[in-house]
């Protein structure tokens, strides 16, 4: 039997779900991470990791771009496995899910009156293929960053704002965040010193945000840059801060 006495944080291994609106820094911020590292590049932006020691992988937004990506998850995981990455990255999840959706459409010919997906139908198969590739990403032995966009959620008649969920397809904007530890939201704030690329590790608003690493001590700021580094400062900072509380205490 174990204690919870005997758990420490750990920083060496982040597992983050980064949501935020388009151009709010989240593929920046996954570029930070320790390399050698490897980009699942489903949104063809891999210029922002220009320059620096990133494999990656570019796919067709189709379903056979779903059976590359199937094949190349399975080399990748591989190598993670053997600590040959000490990043991976999936940049984004929303490009993979429609990707997902592509792939269902094609195994399962039904479709609507209008010619579109079935939501009892095709989205069960979506779920299907994504959950367990997601759930086994999240095991993987090294730094992991999911991206995924936003979508707002409105009520239909008043157009009051009822959430703002990440841009994932059925009940996955629900599920898929609860494979993290770590959730951040992503915005941009202009200064007397121009804009500010930021990430909330709380809840804000309609924004869901939260950080087992902060626990309830709060190791992490509110609101840090939208760096690696930045995260492993703030949380050093306050365990140095605590540190001295208790020898205070202490006498």
């Amino acid at each position: 039997m174990q204690s919870a006495k005997d758990l420490k944080p750990d920083t060496t291994h982040l597992r983050v779900f980064a949501i935020g609106d388009f151009g709010t820094g989240k593929s920046v911020f996954a570029s930070t991470f320790p390399t050698k590292g490897y980009v699942f590049d489903f949104d063809k932006g891999i210029e922002i990791y220009s320059g620096m020691d990133w494999d990656y992988d570019q796919f067709s937004s189709s379903a056979s771009g779903w059976v590359d990506f199937e094949t190349k998850f399975r080399e990748v995981k591989e190598k993670a496995m053997k600590g040959d990455y000490k990043t991976v990255v999936i940049d984004s999840t929303t490009t993979l899910t429609d990707m997902a959706m592509e792939r269902a459409m094609q195994l399962d010919p039904k479709r609507s009156a209008t010619g579109g997906p079935l939501w009892n139908v095709h989205y069960q198969h979506v779920r299907n293929l994504m959950e367990p590739k997601l759930r086994a990403f999240t095991n993987w032995p090294c730094n992991l960053v999911m991206i995924a966009h936003l979508q707002v959620v409105q009520d239909q008649e008043t157009g009051a704002i009822l959430s703002i969920e990440p841009l994932l397809t059925g009940q996955l904007s629900q599920r898929v965040p609860g494979y993290f530890g770590e959730v951040y939201t992503f915005f941009t704030k202009r200064t007397d010193k121009g804009v500010q690329y930021l990430m909330r590790t709380v809840p804000f608003g309609h924004y869901k945000a939260r950080s087992r690493l902060s626990g309830p001590k709060r190791m992490l700021h509110d609101e840090i840059p939208n760096h690696y580094d930045a995260i492993r400062k703030s949380y050093e900072v306050k365990k140095e801060e605590l540190n001295k509380q208790k020898e205070v205490k202490n006498g």
